[in-house]
């Protein structure tokens, strides 16, 4: 299936997410993909912005889900173009992946025994805040 914009941008849906998802992506006005890939299932959301300290204000982000979501965690992140630091600081832990005909950026970075997956609670929403706190705590 395939959602047009208004402006004609055609965003695909290679599968659902549960509504709850769907709901908080659009309450955000993100512009987002389901991709299925190589045999996993891609959250693609474009333009998404990145704070101030990296060498790109927007960056496409892309989520791998696992089969069982939402009772097991979504781990990482992946971000097209690359992001580095206008500081010239070294970002550890990156690898790249090709998804989409792209080379994305994956950033391994995962939960602690702190801070959990908590299955019925957490969601693509908790998520993104874990990568906004993943991209802050870079520039410290």
């Amino acid at each position: 299936m395939t959602i047009e914009l208004a402006d004609g941008t055609k965003l695909r849906r290679d599968f659902k997410l549960p509504e709850e998802d769907v709901d908080c992506l659009d309450a955000l006005r993100l512009q987002w993909e389901t991709v299925n890939e190589g045999g996993a299932k891609w959250l693609i959301i474009h333009s998404y912005w990145i704070p101030a300290g990296y060498n790109h204000d927007m960056a496409d982000l892309a989520l791998r889900i696992p089969p069982s979501y939402p009772d097991d965690q979504i781990d990482m992140v992946y971000f097209c173009p690359p992001l580095g630091l206008t500081t010239a600081k070294t970002i550890r832990q990156l690898s790249t992946l090709t998804l989409d005909g792209k080379t994305y950026q994956q950033w391994s970075r995962h939960r602690t025994s702190a801070n959990p997956w908590r299955p019925g609670l957490d969601n693509i929403a908790t998520h993104l805040l874990q990568v906004d706190d993943w991209l802050r705590r870079e520039l410290k």
